[in-house]
């Protein structure tokens, strides 16, 4: 792939870079790179929920079920009539949920919990002070401070406080009493390490509610009976007094009987009063009859013969019939003489007779009507004496009964209160009778639905493997995630690709898999990351890996390597290589012998420079007997340096670093350098250049003046993310025009998602293969 030569850039914000937004896909990078982390983490949660489960008491629990009925309980249907609206108040919605819940709280009182601590012996069982055992005599007793009762047993829990505070802090952190939403059951749970004993708290707890319930209501029952018996004397004697004096006032009142209805007085002035309304309507009725005849106008009188009050009288009534018999003849007579004078006119003989016929019928209906006026009147007449009598009358009576209405007042009121008074006797004597038989027939209104049973010694209810295991998973997997995602946040260390490319705002020429040489290597090439010390490596770290391990996944990014390093330019390769590090420890010299070796496998000659005279590592890498090395031909210009062919890798030529001088940076940046590096480029095709880091000398600064290529190696979790950032920044500001300067970043593990990004495959099968042949070698 071709990479532009790189340019001085503008160092990126490191506070900036860290500011990447987070996604799912982040996420699972983070896990995945920092999963041994994140494994641990779960790892060691799993692993406490197994120790706990192992040395954990298991727990059994017990559960009985018991339903609240509506407090109706009387044997005979007693309780409504003593406790009046009591079952009308329990079947109301919110008021049977205070009374469920009060006989929850019942349940968790103080006083059925020591009931059955006492009735059943629970201070002498495992989860209180149970007895001494034979195996904890050898150790410390302070070590059981827990199981020692804070007063002696033999003081009763009633006059030991102490104790008895743990106690019932101890059972009310083992019992549970659960409402059941909707229903009027309530749940009773006991967990306990015997599950016999577990079934009988539950039982013995329930039947101390029943038994509390039951002597509270005979006890409210007795109560009621003492009251009302109190009371029955004092009514008994006031309804005695009260009769007597309504008695008293009867006689006065001339009343006979029990009621009003037999008062002698007031019947006669009703019967007056009555006589009164009809004698007044009968003079109301003639008044108008007489009116009405008073006209004269037979039409109108006719007409009364509609009136039932009128029509009553015999005498009217005729007289009525014959005005009405009179008017049809006088309407006939008309209707013939009006029609005669219009047939033959009023000349007609017969005009005559029937004129004389219509003035008799007209004369009949005026006399008749004169005698009905006088009749009307004489019956008006009458009617008005017969209503001034029955007034007097009435009137004469009302004196009499006025006279003697305060003293029926007085006896009504007397009466009534002395009524009121003996119901108020009889119900409180029938509601002590019926308190008497109540005081033995009252039962409770608690129905044990499902007693506690002995559970299966082989489901203990604690510890929940299932449940904590779960819980474990869960809480491994978040704390895992949270310990990954701050040791990501906090991490100071290169371990991505991603990390590089934002440090150096350069492309990234290659990615190189790290090399496992089992515990012992991996223990010594930590101890060179972190010294400068020389160490010697083994007989395996000789070799180059490059040429050991033709098809493995680190000679094949080196091969990756060297083709970028190839297209870097698009005039010509560049022939001298520098690679450098910003620190010590960090793979610049293996990726510098392996990319010569390499290089070499193309059949070109390869020179390999170990310029790193303050370190040179080179001639032990390789084992080769240093005699001239470079800086004996940069201190002396008589001495030729004499590069020595690597054993195993044809066409490649190495010049160690020799021993090292005073001013190395003087001598790398001299004529003689300058010369060397003009004749190397004339016999050689490539110049690889171990240079030394970039950070603690200025020796790469010098050497990249004279390079066509400089690599930056960053070493994957051991680079800090400032110093490649400030080493990228100190070789970027003084690259010449032609120079390209690039990243390498080494030592990435084959198992890391950046190298299937990089390679687009895995490499956990070629690694474990190549590396495990690197161990046979």
């Amino acid at each position: 792939m071709a990479v532009s030569p790189v340019r001085i850039a503008e160092a990126p914000d490191l506070r900036a870079m860290r500011e990447d937004e987070m996604t799912l896909g982040g996420l699972a990078a983070v896990l995945g790179k920092r999963r041994a982390i994140f494994l641990g983490i779960l790892a060691g949660f799993l692993a406490a929920v197994t120790l706990y489960c192992v040395v954990a008491t298991r727990r059994y629990q017990a559960t009985g079920q018991i339903q609240i009925q509506k407090d109706s309980a009387g044997a005979f249907g007693l309780e409504g009539s003593v406790m009046g609206d009591a079952a009308d108040s329990a079947s109301d919605a919110l008021d049977y949920n205070i009374t469920l819940q009060t006989e929850a709280n019942i349940l968790n009182s103080d006083s059925l919990a020591l009931r059955v601590v006492q009735d059943l012996h629970l201070e002498t069982t495992e989860d209180y002070y149970p007895p001494s055992k034979t195996n904890h005599a050898r150790l410390p007793s302070w070590l059981f401070f827990w199981k020692k009762p804070v007063e002696p047993l033999s003081v009763p829990l009633d006059s030991a406080p102490n104790r008895r505070y743990v106690v019932l802090r101890i059972f009310a952190g083992h019992l549970k009493v659960e409402p059941v939403t909707g229903t009027r059951l309530i749940n009773v749970s006991y967990s306990s390490p015997d599950p016999r004993l577990a079934a009988d708290v539950v039982n013995h707890l329930i039947e101390a509610l029943m038994d509390y319930t039951f002597q509270a209501r005979f006890t409210a029952t007795a109560q009621a009976s003492n009251w009302l018996t109190a009371q029955l004397d004092d009514l008994r004697k006031q309804t005695e007094s009260l009769q007597a004096k309504a008695i008293t006032l009867q006689r006065d009142t001339g009343m006979f009987g029990d009621d009003e209805s037999h008062n002698v007085v007031l019947a006669r002035l009703e019967s007056l009063n009555e006589a009164l309304a009809a004698a007044e309507s009968n003079r109301i009725l003639k008044e108008a009859v007489y009116r009405v005849a008073s006209t004269g106008d037979p039409e109108l009188i006719s007409g009364l013969s509609g009136n039932t009050g009128v029509g009553a009288v015999a005498s009217m009534a005729n007289s009525l019939g014959l005005i009405q018999s009179l008017r049809a003849q006088e309407a006939t007579a008309k209707a013939a003489l009006d029609e005669d004078k219009i047939r033959y006119g009023s000349a007609y003989p017969r005009i005559a007779e029937l004129q004389a016929e219509l003035n008799g019928i007209e004369k009949s209906i005026q006399d008749e009507v004169h005698r009905i006026g006088e009749r009307a009147r004489t019956d008006y007449a009458i009617a008005s004496r017969t209503e001034a009598s029955a007034r007097d009358a009435f009137e004469q009576q009302k004196k009499v009964v006025n006279a003697l209405n305060d003293k029926a007042i007085a006896y009504a009121l007397a009466k009534q209160e002395a009524d009121g008074s003996r119901e108020v006797y009889e119900g409180l004597l029938a509601k002590l009778k019926q308190a008497g038989v109540l005081e033995g027939l009252r039962s409770t209104n608690i129905t044990v639905v499902n007693p506690a049973r002995v559970p299966p010694p082989n489901r203990p209810k604690s510890p929940n493997v299932l449940l904590y295991y779960a819980a474990a998973v869960i809480a491994g997997i978040v704390f895992g995630a949270g310990a990954a995602l701050l040791r990501d946040l906090t991490d100071t260390k290169v371990r991505s690709l991603e990390d590089l490319e934002r440090l150096t705002a350069a492309p990234l020429l290659g990615l190189i898999p790290e090399i496992r040489r089992g515990k012992a290597s991996s223990r010594r090439r930590r101890s060179e990351d972190s010294s400068f010390t020389k160490t010697i490596r083994s007989e395996n770290e000789v070799r180059t890996a490059t040429s050991n391990y033709i098809g493995s996944p680190f000679a094949e990014s080196l091969r990756s390597l060297r083709t970028s390093l190839m297209l870097s330019r698009s005039s010509k390769a560049p022939q001298v290589l520098l690679v450098t590090s910003p620190n010590a420890g960090e793979g610049k010299s293996t990726v510098s012998l392996n990319l010569a070796a390499v290089l070499a496998q193309q059949g070109v000659k390869v020179l390999l420079v170990d310029a790193d005279l303050r370190r040179p590592v080179l001639h032990e890498r390789l084992r080769l007997q240093v005699q001239v090395g470079l800086s004996e031909s940069l201190s002396n210009e008589h001495i030729c340096p004499q590069p020595m062919p690597v054993e195993n890798v044809p066409n490649l030529y190495a010049l160690c670093g020799g021993a090292a001088p005073p001013f190395p940076a003087e001598l790398l940046g001299s004529r003689r350098m300058h010369t060397l590096l003009k004749q190397w480029r004339s016999e050689y095709d490539f110049v690889v250049i171990d240079g030394p880091p970039a950070l603690p000398v200025t020796d790469a600064i010098v050497l990249e003046q004279l390079s066509d290529a400089v690599l930056l190696v960053a070493r994957h979790g051991v680079t800090e993310k400032k110093v490649i950032h400030r080493s990228y920044h100190t070789l970027a500001r003084q690259l010449p025009q032609h120079v390209v300067l690039g990243t390498v970043l080494n030592g990435v593990p084959g198992r890391s998602s950046d190298f299937y990004e990089y390679y687009g495959y895995r490499s956990r099968t070629q690694i474990s293969e190549g590396w495990g042949n690197e161990a046979k070698a």
